[in-house]
C-alpha cells in the first residue's frame, strides 16, 4: 500500500536516523500499545521490525493499516 502523503519517505528517513544512532536517548513516545513505558528508540525499532515482518497475507493488510496509522501518529508527535 503506497503512501501518497510522504509517509514512505519519512519511514525510510527514520530508518536512516535509527541506523546512524540519531535516536539514542529519545524520550518515550505514546503511540498506544504501552509505548509510553519504552524508550522512544525502542518503540521505533519495534515498529520498524513489525513493518518488516508483515509477510503473512492472512493479517498483513489489517496490521499494515494499523501500523501505518501508528507511524502517522509518531510523525506528528516527533514533528
Amino acid at each position: 500500500m503506497p503512501s501518497d502523503d510522504g509517509l514512505d519517505r519519512w519511514i525510510s528517513d527514520l530508518r536512516d536516523h535509527l541506523a546512524n544512532g540519531d535516536l539514542a536517548g529519545i524520550r518515550p513516545v505514546e503511540v498506544g500499545h504501552g509505548t509510553r513505558h519504552l524508550a522512544g528508540e525502542s518503540t521505533i525499532r519495534v515498529m520498524l521490525n513489525d513493518l518488516d515482518d508483515l509477510n503473512d497475507p492472512a493479517w498483513r493488510q489489517e496490521r499494515l493499516c494499523g501500523l501505518r496509522d501508528d507511524f502517522r501518529r509518531l510523525r506528528e508527535l516527533l514533528g
